[in-house]
């Protein structure tokens, strides 16, 4: 059993969402950036650290349960993808994420490395599977140089064209160290979205944007873009998302978990202009509370209390909370499955 399902975990998390987030999560949720691994999937090198919690897979299945644990009596939906790992098998990852999804609460979108795939081959796959879309990643465009990855790498003007023509959604990871900062990516994905405009980027992380420096004064140039898109996942810190809120129409802002990692105990801090995660567990990408001088709830159960606190800060509407948390996201899923969707799923 996964960490995040003992009793003790289990039910702090609840208590911590029963108090102070009942009243603000609303009753439907589209969650537009979750991971699923079939069952031997993380081979070679299982298990997958997972916020400090090994685990082995990660399955429609066990997104189904944990999704009744995190989200108490409300209805969530889902846009789901493989782990972008070079490491891992791709096409095994791909035929899990897109074979099982149901269309009706999971959907697929398709993992894309630059140097493996193909326009025939991903074009099959759609055709097969019903990806919404994909979801590049820098350890596939340069695996040999990851921190200078750049997005033309990760999506290659084949890899555009499709999603272009085909209007398909592209979560989008973007690269380098400085992330939105770097005035480089920002160049790159404006000319991204200005070259390709039948196609949906959604840039994860809100641009990787975990503290307000990381986002502050970057969003001039982009926030009228009409096909780029937020999604929230992973960011903690109120006023790196209540300064979205200010920038770009809410219609543009997707709630994201990143489940499972969401799922375990810690929280993201900001230390001097940096952010790290401090956790229970030791924990690649953490620093470790060693000593237990603290009590944790989730990643997600913090994403929530950040959003909630943004949204008081920014004064948004409960009809706008309806719709960053549901409304958007399902509109956009919606007009790609309409289109793309398997006959008889």
């Amino acid at each position: 059993m996964n960490a995040w399902r003992t009793p003790e975990e289990r039910d702090y998390n609840q208590r911590i969402f029963r108090e102070e987030l009942n009243d603000f999560v609303p009753a439907k949720i589209f969650d537009t950036h979750v991971h699923i691994t079939p069952t031997d999937g993380f081979l070679p090198g299982a298990p997958f650290s997972c916020g400090g919690v090994p685990i082995t897979s990660y399955t429609y299945e066990e997104l189904a349960a944990d999704l009744e644990l995190a989200f108490p009596g409300r209805q969530v939906e889902a846009l789901c993808f493989g782990y972008p790992d070079p490491k891992l098998n791709h096409g095994r990852n791909n035929a899990c994420v897109g074979g099982s999804a149901d269309f009706n609460r999971f959907f697929p979108l398709r993992l894309l490395d630059p140097h493996r795939d193909n326009a025939a081959l991903v074009n099959t796959d759609i055709d097969r599977h019903g990806f919404l879309g994909f979801k590049p990643y820098p350890d596939y465009a340069r695996p040999d140089d990851i921190p200078n990855a750049e997005i033309p790498e990760m999506l290659p003007d084949w890899a555009m064209a499709i999603a272009h023509e085909r209007r398909l959604l592209v979560m989008l990871h973007i690269p380098r160290s400085k992330r939105l900062e770097d005035p480089l990516n920002r160049r790159q994905l404006r000319e991204l979205c200005v070259r390709w405009p039948g196609a949906k980027i959604i840039l994860a992380h809100i641009g990787r944007a975990y503290y307000l420096r990381g986002i502050t004064g970057f969003l001039d140039d982009l926030r009228e873009l009409p096909n780029l898109y937020f999604d929230l996942a992973m960011v903690q810190h109120w006023e790196v998302i209540a300064h979205l809120f200010r920038q770009v129409p809410i219609s543009k802002v997707l709630y994201g978990s990143d489940i499972p990692i969401a799922l375990a105990q810690g929280k993201a801090v900001e230390i001097n202009h940096q952010y790290t995660y401090i956790t229970p567990r030791p924990w690649s990408l953490s620093l470790c509370d060693e000593k237990k001088k603290l009590q944790f709830t989730s990643f997600l159960n913090e994403q929530l209390r950040a959003i909630q606190q943004a949204a008081t800060a920014a004064k948004l509407s409960r009809p706008a909370i309806t719709a960053l948390f549901y409304d958007n996201a399902r509109a956009l899923v919606d007009e790609v499955a309409a289109r793309i969707k398997p006959a008889g799923r």
